[in-house]
């Protein structure tokens, strides 16, 4: 798909034979410039743009090729992602070549269109404003998708993994006077997060709710990386994925992490993958050091964020940059999300 302009793209999205052209031509993404010599200040163009862009079945990307200062936040907002090769703008993605990541997206999109398309829309709903109700539907849209042909293929792909028996611990916990220092502790397989120290972490997390005399919680990871991610061994195990759904809300970590979020810090170094960085993101400080590398692998399997990352991540950095990363896969590095907002601030590695 060609770069539309934004009256092209105006035109394009109110097509009243818009949804048979995207069936038909199997149109998944558009891209649309944003520069100065556009109709943004036609104020009808920009109503129409705002009503339909949401409606659609189809991802809408902008490209800034201007500064933002004059444009309208609600119009910024109405992109599924917006890409900027600008330093000077903040809102949107920063990328060193633009027509490098829209060709890297294009090609992510139809790849999984049925995850990435799951997650912008999940994300149009700005249910993450809301933590119970932004965690309800995204394992409502996660259990569907593990029903879907892609995570299917995905399986397929992957092949079976032999599931390691740990014979320590998978999580620890000391208490320190008024603290309680938690430690995921899978240090030989990056701490892949199985529902063995799902459970056991989500048990800590509510002693650490209810007793009043624990005033702060520090969250770290042995090894050489805090969390990889979702055991990738135990990927497909639940045969029923309304048995899936209630296990999440039932023994949910992010949003424990998320009720004891003030006095809570997170401590990240190597690997932060998946629920690596989605139930981190809840606690109020995540501090790391400069060896972190951040990123989504879920939608290339045909899923979407299912530990609480299309509600943790949105509320720091934004429902752009979340779609950004989860779409992309792209991993960011330390100083990319200290700018984000994602890591509030460097710290030595922590693993007592």
């Amino acid at each position: 798909m060609s770069v539309l302009t934004f009256t092209e793209a105006c035109d394009f999205i109110a097509d009243p034979f818009l949804n048979q052209t995207i069936y038909e031509d199997n149109i998944k993404v558009v891209f649309v410039e944003i520069d100065p010599s556009a109709h943004i200040d036609n104020i009808d163009y920009f109503l129409r743009f705002v009503k339909d862009s949401h409606s659609v079945n189809l991802i809408i990307v902008g490209i800034l090729n201007c500064g933002n200062e004059d444009l309208s936040e609600d119009f910024l907002a109405s992109f599924d992602i917006l890409l900027t090769d600008s330093q000077t703008s903040h809102m949107p993605v920063f990328v060193n070549d633009l027509s490098e990541t829209i060709l890297e997206l294009e090609v992510k999109i139809n790849s999984n269109p049925q995850a990435s398309l799951v997650l912008t829309q999940l994300l149009r709903q700005k249910s993450y404003k809301s933590v119970s109700s932004g965690l309800l539907l995204e394992s409502f849209a996660y259990g569907m998708l593990q029903n879907g042909s892609e995570f299917k293929d995905w399986l397929e792909q992957r092949g079976d993994i032999h599931q390691s028996i740990d014979s320590e611990p998978d999580v620890l916990a000391e208490r320190f006077d008024r603290r309680l220092d938690i430690c995921l502790n899978r240090p030989n397989r990056s701490n892949a997060f199985s529902s063995s120290m799902r459970d056991h972490l989500f048990e800590i997390l509510q002693v650490a709710s209810i007793d009043e005399t624990i005033t702060k919680v520090e969250l770290h990871g042995s090894g050489n990386s805090f969390c990889s991610g979702g055991d990738l061994a135990e990927f497909g195990l639940v045969p029923y994925s309304p048995d899936g759904h209630l296990t999440r809300m039932y023994r949910h970590p992010g949003l424990s992490v998320h009720v004891i979020a003030e006095k809570m810090e997170v401590y990240l170094h190597g690997v932060c993958a998946g629920a690596g960085i989605e139930i981190p993101a809840f606690a109020a400080r995540v501090l790391a050091d400069e060896s972190v590398e951040i990123f989504l692998p879920e939608v290339s399997m045909g899923l979407i964020p299912g530990a609480g990352g299309t509600v943790s991540l949105p509320r720091r950095i934004g429902p752009q940059k979340t779609a950004f990363l989860g779409i992309s896969g792209r991993k960011i590095t330390f100083s990319e999300a200290l700018t984000w907002g994602l890591i509030d601030e460097v710290a030595s590695y922590k693993n007592q």
